[in-house]
Order: structure tokens, then sequence, then C-alpha cells
């Protein structure tokens, strides 16, 4: 996979950082990276020249693209506006597929310039890859995750290959530029006098059309007084009764909580399964994992998690249901998802080296079944 790494002015530490970070992430998912220096290339003039010719031949042969640009002030760097006013002298194809903005302010403006940067790129043709905006304020040591996270979020989309949606602004540009818009601009249609003189409509509420057929049944009934009244009070609305009501309901819950009492429910703090009391250090890896699940997570996550760890051929069960986990050897069904791994790629798992994601994006661990689960399997479990 061919990626292509657009860099304006991309000289502050932090986004230094942040460029060494994504590198790092691209080259272990074997992602083929082109950087180009867009402070480099000649300013817009209208024209093509022949490095954005290379520039957009790249792009075209590329996957996905990554934005990376400093906020002077509000708004993008003036080499990545460049870029954008030459790429309107292009065809959409060059730009169909996803950009992932990053935008670094030693001010402010960071947010709207990623969001410009999206907007720009959706009208010539692509579709949002996410975005990532920081400040001189931001601790990078703790966005190493979180940009770790947006670049695989990124590589999986890009290898999704969804659908382009057009856009309206997109639709309105490319007919400016082809000069084809006027099938859009239609006459307003002549309002006839039969319309102008048509009677409006009358809307009537509920309680009008029930009120009317009361006083009709009133009418034409001949009856006394007593039961005409008493006839009218059965069948005319009476609002004010509303709030009666919902006391009355309010009364009703309240009796029925009294009468059952109160009713606690389990904390989910987890208890440790009998086989694992006085477990000592030859104790099998799989039987070891309970031990680190996060109870308070997530109570109604019910998950059957088989591993399979080839080179010591160890084979178990990870059961995880109403805010506890356990281990069993045998189960009667169908696992949630199946896990083939080695018991390496297990203890790297385990203590946070790497994520399940990663490591099933990488190929080091195979599965069978819900794979959408992984990433939640690394929020459950504490580092060992």
């Amino acid at each position: 996979m061919k990626i292509t790494l657009l860099l304006a002015q991309c000289t502050p530490e932090p986004l230094i950082y942040s460029l060494n970070i994504i590198l790092k992430v691209l080259k272990e998912l074997d992602v083929e990276v082109h950087k180009i220096e867009l402070n480099k290339l000649p300013y817009f003039d209208g024209k093509k020249n022949k490095e954005i010719e290379k520039v957009m031949q790249t792009i075209a042969e590329s996957k996905g693209v990554i934005a990376m640009t400093m906020v002077p002030m509000l708004s993008m760097h003036g080499a990545m506006q460049s870029f954008f006013d030459s790429a309107t002298l292009y065809e959409d194809y060059h730009f169909n597929k996803p950009l992932l903005a990053v935008t670094y302010s030693g001010w402010l403006g960071e947010q709207e310039a990623a969001n410009l940067m999206l907007r720009c790129w959706n009208i010539l043709g692509g579709t949002d890859g996410g975005k990532l905006f920081f400040n001189k304020q931001t601790d990078m040591t703790q966005m190493q995750e979180r940009l770790e996270r947006e670049v695989e979020d990124f590589y999986r989309l890009v290898k999704q290959e969804r659908m382009n949606v057009i856009s309206s602004e997109r639709f309105i540009f490319y007919g400016m530029k082809k000069g084809n818009l006027s099938h859009l601009i239609q006459e307003e249609p002549s309002v006839t006098t039969e319309i102008e003189k048509e009677k409006p409509v009358e809307i009537r509420s509920f309680a009008d059309l029930i009120r009317e057929e009361a006083n009709k049944k009133q009418v034409s009934t001949e009856i006394d007084t007593d039961v005409e009244k008493r006839d009218e009070s059965e069948h005319i609305i009476n609002l004010s009764t509303k709030e009666q009501t919902i006391k009355e309901i309010a009364n009703l819950l309240q009796r029925e909580v009294d009468e059952e009492g109160f009713k606690e429910f389990s904390t989910g703090v987890y208890t440790r399964p009998p086989q694992f009391l006085g477990a000592n250090a030859n104790s099998k890896r799989l039987q070891q994992i309970p031990h680190y699940f996060i109870a308070q997570f997530d109570k109604e996550l019910d998950l059957i998690l088989r591993y399979h760890i080839t080179d010591i051929e160890e084979e178990g069960y990870i059961i995880i249901k109403d805010g506890d986990c356990w281990f069993k050897e045998e189960i009667d069904g169908s696992p949630t998802v199946e896990m083939i791994l080695s018991e390496e790629v297990l203890q790297s798992i385990l203590t946070k080296k790497i994520t399940y994601q990663k490591a099933f994006m990488l190929g080091k661990l195979k599965v069978k079944g819900n794979f959408a689960i992984l990433p939640k399997l690394d929020q459950v479990f504490k580092t060992l």
C-alpha cells in the first residue's frame, strides 16, 4: 500500500514528534510512504507547473493522503493553501481517497484549520479520513497512543475502500468548473387566480372535534337537563385533569416500589474463581488472564474467547459475562471469536507492548469470528 504525506512547514517540535510516530506506525504496517515538502513548491499562480504535476501524479497513485501543517493564525499554512488552490486545476479522480488532517498551532485555530482542510478535500473529490489537532499546551507524551490509534484507524479505512458520497458542494464546484449548472436554475411556477382565491384549510384540534360532536348530540337528543350535562361531561375533554392524571400515575409507581422494596445491584467487582486460588509459577498462561480483568469496564459485555497458543500447544476459553471473567478448558457451544497466536505475542499483548488490533493487522494474531471486538479487549484487561 502507498500513502502520500503532505508536509507544510512542519518544523515545530510537536509536529516533528508526531511525524516520527506516524512514520513508525506506517512502517510497522508495511506501508510505502512518499513525503512531499509543500513549502518547497512554487506558490499558485493560476497555472499548472512541472512540480505540482509530479505531486498530483503521486497522489493519484496513492491509496490515501496524510496532510500535516502548522497553523500560523486561524487557518492552514500558506503552502498547504497553495496546494489546494493548485488542486482545483485537476480532475476529481486524483483525490478519490481518504485524507487524514493533522494540525498544530502555537496560538489558536488548529481545529478550524483541520476542518477546512477536510472540507477542501471533500470538494475536490476526496473523503474524510479523520483529523488530529493540538497546540503548544498539549502534552505530546500523552498524545502518542492517540496518534497511533488515529493512524491505525486511517490505515483500516484506506483498506476498506469505502464508497465516496458526492456532497452538494462538490456537485456545485464541478458544475461551475464545467459550466453546466444551467439546469439547476428553474423558473418559479406561476400562481393561478384559482389558487389565490382558494379558501385556506382550517386547522382544528382533536379536542375541538370532540366538543363539536358532543354539542351535536346535546341538540339532537331530547332528554333531561341533568342527563344532558352528564353526557356532555363524558364527551368533552377536560384538559385540567392532565396534572391530576400524572399525580395518580406517580403515586401508583411509588406504591409498587414501596411494596417490592429497593433492589441492590451488583457492583461488578471481580472475585477470583476457585481454580486460581493458590496459583503458582507453573500455572498455565491462559489461566492467569482473568486476574487482570477490569470488572467495572462494561457489565453488559458477553464474550467467549478461545485461545490457541501454538508453540506450547495450550488451548482454553476465557469467558466474560455479567461483569465477571473466568477460565474454562471446555465449553458447550461456539465461541465469539477464536485467536491463534504464539506465547511471545500473547506476552506482548498482556504487557501492552502491542494491542490485539495491531497484532491482527501485522499478521501476528490470526482471528476467526467477530474481529471487531479486538479494540475492546485492549480496554477490559489491565497490564501485567
